[in-house]
């Protein structure tokens, strides 16, 4: 999935238009997460985009128990380093093209404990191969757990599939940071997605 720099600008731009800051913000548990990635970022001085996102996505992957953490695509490395860090269970490297063979293996149940908590997922697959991942994905992942877009507006095929996540009845809310994007499976509020300045 090639990057668009002219779609990627005028994501930008309607991104900035339609942000919230943290003052805006009505649920304690929204504010709470915010507020935490904010304290983060301020206590670690980072400057660059890259680091930033790579120390956030542990962040948000220690709200939730880290037993089964997930990656899906290729990355820097320093955020899987990050991650196989603070995962208290396993770590594993999910395939694109297992997660869509292994479809129909999923309506047998899952045992709990094999459930994943977070996943990571990179933007480099086409659109229709994201939406099979993903409902693949969502068969495999516990009531409270998050999912994590690198690079959610770098094309319009990633930016569709976010647009679809944010749409998804089982995700009751998603934060979206231009860079990246949250979906969380369990949020005891209404259906809420938001865009947030970090």
């Amino acid at each position: 999935m090639s990057k668009n720099p002219l779609f990627t600008a005028i994501s930008y731009l309607k991104h900035w238009l339609l942000k919230v800051d943290r003052y805006s913000l009505q649920s304690p548990f929204i504010f709470s997460v915010y507020q935490g990635a904010l304290d983060l970022i301020k206590k670690e001085r980072l400057l660059d985009k890259n680091t930033k996102v790579n120390i956030l996505i542990p962040y948000f992957c220690q709200l939730t128990p880290a037993n089964q953490v997930g990656k899906l695509g290729i990355d820097n490395q320093m955020a899987t380093k990050l991650l196989e860090q603070i995962t208290n269970g396993e770590f594993h490297h999910l395939s694109e093209s297992r997660l869509i063979m292994q479809k129909n293996e999923f309506s047998k149940p899952i045992p709990p404990e094999e459930l994943l908590d977070f996943v990571l997922i990179h933007p480099q697959f086409p659109k229709s191969f994201l939406g099979d991942v993903l409902s693949s994905l969502l068969t495999r992942m516990q009531p409270h757990g998050i999912l994590f877009f690198n690079g959610i507006h770098t094309c319009q095929e990633m930016e569709t599939c976010w647009k679809a996540i944010q749409s998804a009845t089982r995700i009751p809310l998603t934060l979206d940071f231009f860079d990246f994007g949250v979906a969380f499976l369990s949020y005891p509020g209404p259906k809420t997605n938001l865009k947030l300045a970090y």
